[in-house]
């Protein structure tokens, strides 16, 4: 090869790979806007990929991506968020303050309405759901050791449902048998162990029943009372809304990412409790995490003495925990599933102290 053949060879390398670096950021800046949307709508300037955090301003409208998808809102955001109509309101069902007391009557008395509703559980996806009340989870129900409970379920349903506790009972009680399509059935039971017992439709297929939403949480409290603390139910969820047979979304109280946008606020140095439960159905286990604080872990029923410590449980389906931690210095402490993709997909929440 001469000279002149060398220079030219050469020069067109070096503008093929200058070429290269400018084509790949426009791609890659057009792509991140395809996906995510501009970081600032109004702006006309390249981003060259950064997704940024939309101001406390924005409502979350930057937030919008193509075809109406939510992106992530902040650095550790989950990709998947509430409906811009669902209001911190929504999480007072699932909060008990210090100062709480439930009835001293022996005898208590609930009514369940069973019926299909279409739900909103994260940002335009709507699922077909089977539902106690008209709520996924269904009402928490919360009644002291030894109440006398009387449940009368009416099923406005054109399908055959029913209602299981765990815990211990009559096993004529138990719920397994069927009430037929608009029908009605009265379950009593006594209240017990302690602790926190899922309640859910035990009508085959049992996984298309309680994946479906129905479910929900009986509490019941010890004699003695528990130290005062800011208590929260939390009820852990996956939702198939492809009808692929697997998760796609994961909710706490039944709606994508509402601890993300509404974290859960406690005074720094007062006592925090977490009821937790798993009812999500076709993976077998999910983990919580708590950041930048450990905390007392009461696995068994019937008691109310810690059998653990940590930063992070395992819990398998339908099992439950509580868990017990002070916050000692205000910040931000995030919480969610050691499974990513949970986590990412609507598991993922925050506690302020503050």
């Amino acid at each position: 090869m001469d000279r002149k053949s060398f220079l030219t060879t050469i020069g067109f390398g070096v503008m093929g790979f200058v070429g290269s670096i400018f084509g790949s950021i426009g791609f890659n800046s057009k792509r991140t806007n395809d996906i995510c949307g501009p970081s600032d709508p109004s702006s006309t300037t390249t981003n060259f990929g950064v997704v940024t955090t939309p101001t406390i301003g924005d409502n979350y409208q930057n937030s919008i991506g193509a075809g109406g998808s939510l992106r992530g809102t902040n650095t550790y955001g989950s990709m998947a968020h509430p409906p811009f109509f669902i209001k911190e309101e929504y999480t007072n069902r699932f909060y008990f303050p210090p100062n709480y007391s439930n009835t001293k009557s022996k005898t208590k008395e609930f009514q369940l309405n069973l019926f299909p509703l279409s739900v909103n559980i994260a940002h335009n996806v709507n699922y077909q759901a089977w539902t106690f009340d008209g709520v996924v989870p269904g009402p928490i129900l919360r009644a002291n050791l030894g109440d006398r409970l009387r449940i009368h379920v009416k099923n406005s349903s054109p399908d055959p449902h029913s209602l299981h506790f765990h815990g211990t009972h009559d096993p004529l009680e138990d719920g397994w048998e069927p009430i037929p399509a608009f029908g009605e059935r009265t379950y009593e039971i006594e209240a017990g162990p302690i602790g926190l017992h899922p309640y859910h439709c035990h009508v085959p297929p049992l996984m298309v029943h309680t994946a479906k939403g129905l479910y929900g949480a009986l509490l019941v409290d010890p004699p003695v009372k528990r130290k005062p603390a800011h208590e929260f139910v939390l009820t852990f969820s996956g939702w198939d809304t492809k009808g692929q047979g697997k998760n796609d979304y994961y909710t706490w109280n039944g709606i994508a990412g509402i601890y993300d946008r509404y974290p859960m606020k406690v005074p720094v140095g007062e006592r925090v409790r977490f009821y937790i439960q798993n009812m999500m159905e076709r993976e077998p286990v999910m983990t919580f995490h708590l950041h930048a604080q450990t905390f007392d872990i009461i696995r068994s029923l019937g008691t109310i003495i810690p059998d653990g410590h940590s930063d992070v449980v395992t819990i398998g389906q339908t099992e439950r925990v509580v868990i017990e931690f002070v916050l000692r210095k205000k910040g931000r402490y995030m919480f969610h599933p050691h499974q990513t993709h949970m986590a990412e997909n609507g598991g993922m929440g925050w506690i302020v102290a503050v």
